[in-house]
């Protein structure tokens, strides 16, 4: 199996946690890229906070020379958004870099985003090289969904219900998934920057199962609560009346009668919650599994990170996760063929 030589693209939380576990199995990092500004030009290990420095400069994005780097994989966590993600991933591409990317829409683009799909798979195939959307949803959302379904010998539906630490990954992801908005900030801001990310988890895993899909349904509104609830992010309570955060819910039908449920709440937590996935079987033997949440940061990084083989290995164009198997650890000191 190759050799992985990585690339970082982003120096953002999940990012540093990736280059932690990555120096831990002693893997080699070649380069680094982030936006201009404070971090470039600092060394990676150090920013990542190491015991030792890595000698990798990190290097604006837009001006590195990303054939003389040598990678062959990149890990990209910039932004959910594949239209925002573009010119990163043209830069990547057209080096022959294979992409890991942790962002909403990259788990499905032929659901999130059909029309740059379009656009994407052969850009790909030409420059032979795989992209692939990787994160916590991989064990808690797709493949837990599609373990679940496993279980039918007779399969009516699903149902999957979610519970997300809104306040886990700071102030501005907060106030993203509306926290501590009023109802009237929230239906004003929240619409667009919201939609069509959750939407694709029930679209993939119904598709994973070989089904038509022919309609998905999407809604978005405000998580209340009827007494304070407090919040990290802002270090204050949030008062009755004002958002905890957002609640979407999706509805996806098949040709096959199939259907699908998906209810995700990110918000705050009320005291005694923790952070959670279920998927409930209709059909069968009725089935339910849980997972819970423990360390959500290292767990998306740690996916990235265990991904790495499958995606080097992958055929050309868009490599989606239903596709790749389940995840499986790679282990410390262990070389990427392990």
């Amino acid at each position: 199996m190759t050799t992985p030589k990585i690339a970082i693209y982003g120096t953002g939380q999940y990012a540093l946690e990736a280059v932690r576990i990555i120096a831990e199995k002693g893997w080699e990092i070649v380069a680094a890229y982030n936006r201009a500004g404070a971090k470039v030009g600092r060394d990676l290990g150090e920013l990542a906070e190491l015991s030792a420095p890595m000698g990798i400069v990190i290097e604006d994005c837009e001006t590195a020379d990303y054939s003389a780097s040598g990678a062959n994989i990149a890990i990209h966590s910039v932004n959910d958004r594949l239209e925002y993600n573009w010119p990163a991933y043209e830069r990547l591409i057209g080096a022959g870099i294979n992409i890991i990317c942790h962002g909403g829409e990259s788990y499905f683009p032929w659901g999130s985003r059909p029309d740059l799909a379009e656009k994407l798979d052969p850009m790909l195939k030409s420059a032979g090289v795989s992209f692939t959307g990787v994160g916590i949803w991989d064990y808690s959302r797709i493949w837990s969904g599609l373990i679940a379904a496993g279980s039918a010998s007779k399969l009516d539906g699903l149902v999957h219900r979610t519970l997300t630490n809104g306040d886990a990954a700071g102030l501005d992801i907060f106030r993203f998934i509306g926290g501590g908005l009023t109802q009237k900030e929230f239906e004003e801001r929240t619409q667009g920057t919201m939609s069509g990310l959750y939407r694709t988890v029930p679209h993939q895993v119904l598709w994973a199962l070989g089904l038509n899909v022919t309609a998905v349904e999407e809604e978005l509104e405000p998580v209340l609560h009827d007494e304070p609830v407090y919040s990290s992010a802002l270090d204050a309570y949030i008062e009755p009346g004002t958002c905890l955060g957002s609640r979407v819910t999706t509805r996806v039908t098949t040709r096959e009668g199939i259907t699908a449920l998906s209810i995700n709440e990110l918000r705050s937590l009320r005291p005694g919650e923790t952070e959670h996935t279920i998927w409930e079987v209709r059909g069968k033997p009725a089935t339910e599994i849980r997972v819970e949440r423990k360390d959500s940061l290292h767990s998306s990084s740690a996916c990235m990170v265990n991904r790495i083989p499958d995606v080097l290995a992958a055929e050309p164009g868009i490599q989606v996760i239903s596709k790749l198997g389940p995840p499986r650890p790679q282990r410390l000191g262990s070389s990427a063929n392990a």
